[in-house]
C-alpha cells in the first residue's frame, strides 16, 4: 500500500508530472493554509508533508506527530521513543517558513533540497542584472507608452561583483557571471579561505581561477565600498537579519547596483527605498520580500513607485527544470524517511 504525501497546492503544481509518477508513494494535492493543510493531514493519516515558502508555525506539527504515531510500526510505538514520527519536505533550499525546535518537539523531521535550483536562482541573478544595467524594464514600458527614445546603460564586463554569502548559489553566480561577462568576484563568506578549500576540494590558487575570485574575505565593508555589483546571497537568521542596512548601504559605492535573490529579512527595504531615492544607489533588483506578497513596509515608501528598481515575485528558482529537480529531491527525502534511511536525508536543524 502506497503511502500518502500531500504537497501544497502551488508546490504540487510545479512538480505534477514527477508526483504522479511516483513509486511507492501516493501524492496528493493539499491547501497552503496550515490551519487546512493540518486537517487534511489528519483526515488522510499522513505522515509527510511537502511544503512551499509560506510559514507554518502553529498546527502543523502537532498533526503530524499524531498521524505519525499512529502509522508506527507496532514494534516502534513508544511514547519515549526518539524515533522521528513524521517528515516535512521544503520544495526549495530556505526554510525560515518552518518552526525547526516546534518540529524537534513533535519528533518532525524538515529536510531541503540543496543544489537543484543552484543554476536556475543564479540565472536570475544575472538576468536582473541585466535588466538594471541596460534599464530593461523602462525601455519596455516607454516604448508601450509609444516613446522611442533612449538612454545610456551599463555594461557590466570587467565590473566588480560583490557576492555576499560565498554558499553553492553564490559560487554559481560568481562562476557565471566571471566566465560570461568577465566579471572580477569579490566574495564574503563567515567561512575560511581553509575551509573554502576543503569544501570545493581544491587549493585557493584553482579556486580563484575558476570563479574570477580578486577578493575572499569575512569583511563586508570592504567588498561593499569596492563592488560595481552586490548580490546578497545569505540564509535569514537572527544574526542576518537586516545585515544589510542604512549604514552598510551607504558603504555602496555612488552608482551602484544591488540584487537580493536570497531571503527578505536580509535587507532593510525602508533603508533601500532612502538610497535609492537619495540617489546613493543607481538601482535594485529583488526577487524576495521583507513580506510576501510583496507589502510596502512603509506607506509612503512602496519600491513598486520607483523606476530603478527592478521586481519579480520570488521566481528565481522557479524554472521547469529546476521544479522537476526539488520534485526529485522531495521524493528522494520522503522514500529515505520511510525506509528508515535517515543518514541520507538532507534534514535541516
Amino acid at each position: 500500500m502506497s503511502e500518502i504525501v500531500l504537497a501544497t497546492e502551488p508546490e504540487y503544481e510545479k512538480g505534477k508530472e514527477t508526483f504522479r509518477a511516483a513509486e511507492g508513494l501516493e501524492v496528493q494535492p493539499a491547501p497552503e493554509d496550515e490551519a487546512s493543510l493540518s486537517q487534511a493531514a489528519l483526515a488522510s493519516d499522513c505522515r509527510a508533508v511537502i511544503v512551499g515558502g509560506t510559514q507554518y508555525l502553529g498546527p502543523l506539527y502537532e498533526a503530524l506527530r499524531r498521524t505519525g504515531e499512529a502509522g508506527q510500526k507496532p514494534k516502534d510505538v513508544n511514547a519515549s521513543s526518539p524515533a522521528p514520527r513524521a517528515i516535512i519536505a521544503r520544495f526549495g533550499v530556505g526554510h525560515d517558513g518552518v518552526d525547526k525546535a516546534k518540529a524537534r518537539r513533535h519528533r518532525v523531521i524538515v529536510a531541503n533540497t540543496p543544489g537543484v535550483l543552484n543554476v536556475s536562482v543564479a540565472e536570475h541573478v544575472l538576468w536582473l542584472i541585466g535588466a538594471l544595467a541596460r534599464r530593461i524594464p523602462a525601455f519596455d514600458a516607454r516604448l508601450r507608452a509609444g516613446r522611442f527614445d533612449a538612454l545610456p546603460g551599463d555594461e557590466i564586463s570587467g565590473k566588480a561583483l560583490g557576492v555576499i554569502g560565498f554558499g553553492a548559489i553564490g559560487r554559481c553566480v560568481a562562476r557565471m557571471a566571471h566566465r560570461a561577462f568577465g566579471m572580477r568576484i569579490l566574495a564574503v563568506d563567515c567561512r575560511t579561505g581553509a575551509d573554502l578549500e576543503r569544501s570545493e576540494g581544491r587549493p585557493m590558487d584553482e579556486i580563484q581561477s575558476a570563479y574570477g575570485l580578486e577578493v575572499y574575505t569575512d569583511d563586508a565593508h570592504r567588498v561593499l565600498r569596492q563592488a560595481d555589483v552586490v548580490s546578497l546571497h545569505l540564509p535569514a537568521t537572527d544574526e542576518t537579519r537586516h545585515f544589510i542596512n542604512a549604514d552598510r548601504l551607504a558603504l555602496m559605492k555612488p552608482g551602484a547596483f544591488l540584487v537580493n535573490t536570497a531571503r527578505g529579512a536580509v535587507l532593510d527595504e525602508m533603508a533601500l527605498y532612502d538610497a535609492l531615492t537619495g540617489g546613493r544607489l543607481a538601482g535594485a533588483a529583488l526577487d524576495v520580500f521583507e513580506t510576501e506578497p510583496y507589502r510596502p513596509v512603509a506607506p509612503d515608501k512602496d519600491l513598486r513607485t520607483l523606476d530603478n528598481v527592478v521586481l519579480t515575485p520570488h521566481v528565481s528558482s522557479n524554472t521547469r527544470e529546476s521544479n522537476r529537480r526539488m520534485a526529485r529531491a522531495c521524493l528522494e527525502n520522503i522514500a529515505n524517511f520511510f525506509a528508515g534511511r535517515l543518514e541520507k536525508v538532507t534534514r535541516v536543524e
